[in-house]
């Protein structure tokens, strides 16, 4: 979707000269995004430049990198003015390219206009999503784009249309999630494990020791445990101050994240322990901002790893807890909280007894406790009907860690709250359930409700913590997790 300008007033030139333009919110110029993004954290630098903070334009670094590197030749264009009219459509025929001379817009592509007018901004896509200058169309209105640019290439009337999509067929979610990704899902645990079992023969050779792992089948990830309490599974920056936490009992450490490489019990550690240092309490503030998308944040109060709030019958009386939890100040000088659960190479899991008696009756239909009840219809998340598909399988824990947060919201202890699941981009499972548990939310509750990729954090903390010793840090985060890594 293009929008030329604020009236469309340059798409004449773009029609008769065959290109599209952008540029960034303010007008500001940045420069040549071929010379800026050849360099890592290039056009973070070059963001800083102008606006003062990478943050401060978020939504210009998705257009640019959008724009510059996503969009590719033989891509559909929808031109727009404002939200009233489609005036264009045009086919991607060149790369990205930077036009000094122009006075504004600089940033462009070669189009190939293949019809102009002045057709109904029709309502089907007016709601599919925030719309910008430059964006990548929702995949879910994808039909609904095609049909439309159909019905202009063939001279039809937009206004006599209607958009007759053939319905879906409703299936649970386990079925979705079992037919389209059980087998995506083992090529990325499988190629996970050799990853991160050739992280142990790494550190095998670089203490002189082959025999550092379990040799039983499929266990090369695993560590023995003289050197499992040596704290290997830690970034070397930070894993003596891990294990002196661990050794004097101020932190929550089983075996089972000391030894397993593969697991992720360790990774809160790896990727938020920073966080937990005074001095590094400005860049966190600013990481989570731009998580959210908005300065809510006026101060970070702490940062722990491992959290249940006690007694946990005034919560959800069972054993949930976040991997992460931040407690904030907010601007309105209350506090606020942001529950973060972690995953690796990890699925659904299979419902334990205390669960089932939590969400079914003694025939095997779905009841909630009293307090999963409780929460879940107070906190205004879901839509009716949603008990089933929450309880199942494949959602029930992001669910679970989603109503501890509006638990603590309803004692009072906070006053606002966001559930966070991260996860590597190549993990399918959680990217299908995050869609599917997105489906059964309100609009409080998907305001509530973020995911993010290991690489898309990756990223975040690249524009916040600059010392060298963060840097080596994230490269860690990258060479340890990321599989095919340039870093």
């Amino acid at each position: 979707m293009y929008w030329p300008d604020a009236k469309g007033s340059q798409f004449g030139e773009n029609v008769e000269k065959g290109f599209m333009a952008c540029g960034l919110p303010e007008d500001r110029e940045v420069g040549d995004l071929d010379e800026i993004m050849n360099v890592r954290g290039g056009l973070d630098a070059a963001l800083v430049s102008v606006y003062g903070s990478a943050r401060s334009s978020t939504q210009g670094r998705k257009l640019l990198r959008e724009f510059a590197n996503v969009m590719n030749i033989g891509d559909f264009v929808l031109a727009r003015n404002e939200f009233d009219y489609i005036i264009g459509v045009g086919i991607v025929s060149g790369d990205y390219y930077y036009q000094e001379a122009r006075p504004r817009f600089r940033h462009c592509r070669k189009v190939k206009w293949i019809a102009t007018g002045k057709w109904p901004f029709v309502e089907e896509l007016q709601v599919s999503g925030k719309w910008h200058r430059v964006t990548l169309i929702d995949q879910h209105y994808r039909k609904i784009a095609e049909q439309i640019i159909t019905w202009i290439c063939e001279g039809e009337d937009i206004k006599e249309k209607e958009f007759n999509l053939p319905a879906e067929k409703k299936t649970s979610v386990r079925e979705r999630i079992l037919n389209s990704e059980v087998d995506s899902h083992a090529v990325f645990v499988h190629a996970a494990r050799l990853h991160q079992e050739a992280q142990v023969k790494l550190w095998a050779k670089q203490l002189g020791d082959v025999s550092i792992w379990d040799e039983r089948p499929n266990h090369g990830a695993w560590l023995k445990e003289e050197y499992a309490l040596q704290g290997l599974v830690f970034y070397e920056g930070f894993r003596q101050d891990i294990m002196r936490l661990y050794c004097e009992g101020k932190t929550k450490i089983g075996m089972n994240l000391l030894n397993n490489a593969l697991r992720s019990e360790h990774i809160p550690y790896n990727l938020f322990f920073p966080m937990m240092q005074e001095c590094n309490k400005e860049a966190t503030k600013e990481c989570f901002n731009e998580m959210l998308g908005r300065d809510d944040i006026a101060e970070v109060l702490s940062v722990r790893i491992e959290y249940a709030p006690q007694p946990k019958n005034d919560y959800l009386n069972d054993g949930t807890s976040f991997d992460t939890f931040v407690i904030y100040r907010h601007k309105d000088g209350s506090k606020g909280a942001i529950g973060i659960e972690v995953k690796y190479t990890e699925r659904e899991y299979t419902i334990g007894e205390t669960e089932y008696k939590n969400t079914h009756d003694d025939a095997g239909n779905v009841r909630l406790s009293y307090h999963y009840r409780r929460v879940t219809s107070a906190s205004g998340y879901y839509l009716p009907e949603s008990d089933a598909d929450l309880v199942s399988d494949p959602l029930r824990q992001i669910w679970r860690n989603h109503i501890l947060g509006a638990s603590m919201l309803l004692k009072g202890d906070i006053r606002h709250f966001t559930s966070m699941t991260v996860f590597p981009d190549a993990n399918p499972h959680f990217h299908i359930a995050s869609e599917d548990y997105r489906k059964l939310l309100t609009e409080r509750g998907k305001d509530s409700f973020l995911t993010f990729t290991y690489e898309q954090l990756f990223e975040i903390l690249s524009h916040y913590f600059l010392s060298e010793e963060h840097q080596k840090w994230i490269e860690y985060l990258h060479k340890r997790y990321l599989f095919n890594s340039d870093r």
